[in-house]
């Protein structure tokens, strides 16, 4: 029993290590897929130095077959002239120059062959390998946008939590001070109110309202005045 706790133990380590490694792998992410870029790239360099390389010795290749091929058909011709001519003998010797110039240009031939099907493997694999690298890039800067993004709005997000208790914080702030000020409104109006009942301005004033006592101040009452005193 204590083995098996012990193994199960071990597996759960071993796990938090595993999830632990794979998220340094992911935060890293774009920077090792930045590095793999570059080391494709540097690859594909190289391979393309290498295409250059058997571009070369295929059209070299190619240039001695033409050479023995314009040799061969120089040394047919001078064997049909010597046959013409019943100099056999020297056509025997033309004809065993072909034959040696013959096993030659086929081996060379084969040579300038496999250099040029090699050359156009390795183009086809450059280009198949130059989309994909593009493929790849085309993708890590998507990716990059999209995590400039993501961090853009997780940033705006916390911004925004904190600007909404900030926001709640100022308008209980506000509130508090509102009614404070309505509160010192009410009891200024009250002290004004106590004056007023204390000097008779407020029963007055009641009076006026009510047209008992005249106004004195109003416009008839001006009015009024002005002709009496016109009268006199």
């Amino acid at each position: 029993m204590t083995q098996s706790i012990w193994s199960k133990l071990f597996t759960a380590l071993r796990g938090g290590a595993t999830e632990v490694g794979e998220s340094i792998v992911d935060q890293q992410a774009l920077r090792i897929l930045d590095q793999e870029i570059r080391d494709a790239d540097s690859a594909l360099a190289n391979a393309k130095r290498e295409l250059i390389t058997i571009m070369a010795k295929h059209k070299l290749s190619a240039d001695r077959v033409s050479e023995y091929n314009a040799k061969i058909k120089d040394l047919e011709s001078k064997a049909m002239a010597a046959i013409q001519a019943n100099r056999e003998d020297l056509a025997m010797e033309v004809a065993e120059a072909i034959s040696t110039l013959t096993n030659e240009l086929d081996v060379e031939q084969k040579q300038a062959t496999e250099f040029g099907g090699y050359a156009e493997n390795m183009r086809k694999d450059i280009t198949k390998a130059e989309n994909r690298i593009k493929s790849l890039r085309q993708q890590v800067d998507m990716a990059k946008a999209r995590e400039s993004v993501q961090k853009a709005q997780v940033s705006a997000s916390i911004a925004s939590g904190g600007a909404n208790g900030k926001l709640e914080t100022a308008v209980g702030t506000l509130n508090r001070l509102q009614a404070k000020q309505q509160q010192r409104a009410a009891e200024l109006q009250a002290q004004d109110d106590l004056a007023d009942a204390s000097t008779g301005t407020d029963l007055e004033r009641k009076l006026r309202e009510a047209g008992i006592t005249p106004n004195e101040g109003s416009a008839n009452a001006i009015l009024e005045r002005l002709k009496q005193k016109s009268a006199e």
